[in-house]
């Protein structure tokens, strides 16, 4: 019985197999006579061992996954093994032409390592391997049904997982990897595809994601662009877990109104962290692939048209991801495949993850603002407890001060923190969060650029308000005065002495009392 269901799967290849031959990115007309074939590819096992998260494109990633014969330029290609490792996927009568054509494109091939097997199409997003954290931390592959019977490409991530010796494991939901993204924190969103093309109800697909996947938040959501393929990432991406990128068109585009439902549906929702999406615009109105991008670390690669937009699409995602470098490529783009669609982000294996909820434009003063994140090394080699650290600085200062984090004092595991002291004056904070582990992995959160949020100005006071220094009541009440714009001490005096019959007291407390007064 096995050697008849190899004999099948093999024939089945054979038949498939399209590496001299273009498929669509849909499905070509002898396929829709053979969608039976998609059942037999599955091969489910049990979940990984909890808890499960799910890892970002925006995480850090040692590498890229793309098939021969390529589906995207050797321009792109030689970028991108500028710093990451590129995977191709090739069978072995064509490794060399391969080879070629990236050395022959001054392609870096000390950065390109070659995964042998065949592939029915170029699609590595779609069919490509989806990444995890288990419950061991360790990452690991956790495989789907691809949509399309194409068995070739269907096995991609269990040889991606055995070439890198990864954890496996595989679930029989049918899916693709352009009609999904992930927050890294728990969240999700695709189109309906994925439940209409399951036989399992919604609940079971939801339950699936969630064992599978450790998705909590799954946003499934009417595909507003009307085209035959329903993938979320034709119109929307994930830059951040707080900031989604959304396309736009002007009102006369037939798919408008769908659209700005869409918007509508992410701000009336909440990030994992609980606060308000922050969501850009990039302008499509000639159904420009804009939002069909890859971020691989702090460089984000763009599709363009050559059109007059193209500045325009870049510049969205410069504003959106200050300090990233963006960088538009040309190809054979359409309006539902372009740069995504063609390329599949690898994690490091061993990241150093650094979680963090931004901090939010205040409406009060506050006396300091603390930062506090989640770091975890997946290296288990520990952290460097010295070089955790939050660098931070205005629009108004010329230096970056540098606070080393210590350990959260509800003592919380893996959790540290710092605290950002209030400014005299209303401020625009920007910051950003650095750690090291043993085994040498320096990350920063974000990983270029920084987050900044809007401060309210506090009153100046004596003395040091981050630390538990005191001061004199004489140095406190002329400053009081002096704000108040009185020119005789008034009873704040008394108040103060009131409370410390030594003549002095602690900062914190006469902050409190100052403001009682201003109010």
């Amino acid at each position: 019985m096995i050697f008849v269901n190899f004999f099948i799967l093999f024939f089945i290849g054979f038949l498939f197999a399209s590496e001299d031959s273009e498929l669509p990115i849909g499905l070509s007309a002898s396929e829709l006579d053979n969608l039976h074939i998609i059942d037999e590819m599955g091969r489910s096992t049990p979940p990984p061992p909890p808890p499960v998260r799910n890892i970002a494109e925006y995480e850090r990633m040692e590498g890229v996954l793309i098939r021969y014969p390529f589906g995207v330029s050797t321009s792109l290609i030689r970028e991108m093994a500028e710093d990451v490792t590129v995977y191709c996927l090739v069978s072995s009568n064509l490794q060399n032409s391969a080879y070629n054509s990236m050395n022959n494109a001054n392609v870096n091939m000390d950065n390109v390592e070659f995964v042998l097997g065949s592939t029915d199409s170029y699609w590595t997003r779609d069919y490509g391997p989806w990444w995890v954290v288990d419950g061991n931390k360790e990452v690991g592959v956790v495989d789907f049904t691809y949509n399309r019977p194409r068995p070739n490409d269907n096995q991609a991530p269990q040889k991606i997982s055995n070439y890198l010796n990864t954890p496996y494991y595989s679930t029989d939901l049918e899916h693709c990897g352009g009609n999904y993204m992930t927050d890294g924190i728990g969240g999700a969103a695709s189109t309906t595809l994925v439940y209409s093309e399951n036989t399992y109800s919604n609940n079971q697909v939801n339950n699936l994601m969630q064992d599978y996947y450790g998705i909590e938040t799954y946003h499934v959501i009417e595909d507003p662009n009307n085209t035959y393929i329903d993938h979320i990432d034709c119109w929307g991406k994930y830059l951040s877990p707080s900031k989604i990128l959304i396309r736009s068109v002007p009102i006369s585009h037939p798919q408008y109104s769908e659209i700005e439902e869409v918007v509508d549906y992410f701000e009336n929702t909440y990030t994992g962290y609980g606060n308000p999406w922050e969501i850009f615009r990039v302008y499509t109105p000639s159904d420009q692939p804009y939002t069909n991008s890859i971020i691989l670390n702090n460089k984000v690669f763009v599709p363009i048209m050559n059109s007059s937009w193209d500045d325009d699409a870049i510049e969205v995602y410069e504003q959106a991801l200050p300090g990233y470098e963006v960088l538009g490529f040309t190809g054979s783009w359409q309006s539902t495949d372009a740069l995504h669609c063609r390329t599949k982000g690898i994690p490091d294996l061993e990241m150093l993850q650094i979680f963090h909820s931004p901090i939010q434009n205040q409406s009060n003063p506050q006396n300091f603002y603390t930062i506090e994140a989640t770091i975890d090394d997946l290296s288990q080699t520990g952290l460097v407890d010295e070089e955790l650290k939050v660098y931070w600085w205005t629009d108004d200062s010329n230096n970056i001060e540098e606070i080393t984090m210590s350990a959260c004092p509800e003592d919380i595991p893996d959790c540290y923190s710092a605290n950002i002291p209030s400014q005299p004056v209303d401020a625009n904070i920007k910051y950003y969060i650095e750690a090291m582990d043993n085994s040498g992995r320096l990350e920063t959160l974000p990983m270029a650029g920084y987050f900044n949020f809007n401060s309210i100005g506090t009153p100046s006071m004596p003395g040091d308000v981050n630390q538990d220094e005191s001061v004199n009541i004489l140095d406190i009440v002329l400053t009081v005065n002096g704000i108040l714009g009185t020119s005789e001490l008034s009873d704040i005096e008394f108040q103060l002495a009131d409370m410390n019959g030594d003549g002095v007291l602690n900062i914190l407390d006469v902050i409190l009392i100052a403001n009682e007064a201003l109010n």
